[in-house]
């Protein structure tokens, strides 16, 4: 069975990553609707500003601050997502839980999908498409493991194909160990080219763990915005709670 730990990673290396107030949206929900034993913000470096020092402010959330490898056998990575996501593989392979991108909303407990050794989404069947934004596993999953060795044969001359790496070597890997793979809509509902979401309409999330918010594809994101789509009232709910009144002869008495 999978632990309820929930890994994230902050690692800005030397670029500018500057943590968003959805980031912090993404830790609350997490907290409020996943269901975590554990919550752990895997970091290498601080951020600034009021989001950063609100995010720091939610209770019960381990920030561990880490030096994460730079290389790959020995070689230099540019592209820090390659180094981050070994990363990710190196802590589910001995801690396990969840690893999960910092761009989610995050909707309901993960409980029913822990009964297993490894967990992994389906970004896209049609192109064979696997996405490890959100990666579960037992600590010493054979799955794990087997992915780490696909790194081990990694040069410098692939460093092109990191999307390779985090869809379809999974998908590869998929066949062959043991790992349940959900379907699009536990992860990824809302797709690459979808604009019906951000424009504010209905959508279905039914069969949703959590919504996957591509921030790589929208750089401006915030919580504002977010708040104009169909999750607006998932946020507020969990990020805006109300007051809890109690009812004493005839008088209300709030509590914030």
């Amino acid at each position: 069975m999978i632990p309820l730990i929930f890994h994230f990673a902050y690692f800005r290396g030397k670029t500018n990553w500057i943590w968003r107030d959805f980031h912090t949206v993404c830790l609350q929900t997490c907290k409020g609707r996943a269901g975590p034993e554990k919550i752990v913000v895997h970091y290498d470096r601080d951020g600034e500003g009021s989001d950063w020092d609100a995010a720091r402010d939610i209770p019960g959330i381990e920030w561990r601050q880490v030096t994460p490898a730079s290389t790959i056998n020995g070689y230099p990575v540019k592209d820090q997502r390659l180094w981050c996501d070994i990363y990710r593989l190196d802590t589910l392979d001995s801690e396990g839980g969840f690893f999960c991108d910092l761009d989610f909303i995050f909707l309901k407990s993960f409980e029913e999908i822990r009964r297993t050794v490894a967990v992994i989404g389906t970004q896209c069947i049609q192109k064979k498409k696997l996405n490890i934004a959100v990666l579960g596993s037992v600590p010493g999953s054979a799955f794990i493991q087997a992915f780490k060795a696909e790194y081990a044969k990694w040069t410098p001359d692939q460093e092109k194909h990191t999307w390779t790496y985090a869809n379809t070597v999974p998908w590869e890997l998929s066949l062959k160990y043991p790992v349940t793979v959900l379907k699009r809509n536990a992860f990824y509902p809302v797709t690459w080219s979808n604009k019906s979401f951000w424009n504010g309409e209905e959508f279905s999330f039914e069969h949703s763990f959590a919504v996957h918010l591509w921030e790589h594809l929208h750089p401006e994101l915030c919580v504002p915005q977010l708040m104009e789509t169909c999750l607006g009232d998932t946020i507020q709910a969990v990020c805006e709670p109300k007051p809890t009144v109690t009812v004493l002869a005839g008088r209300s008495i709030s509590f914030d």
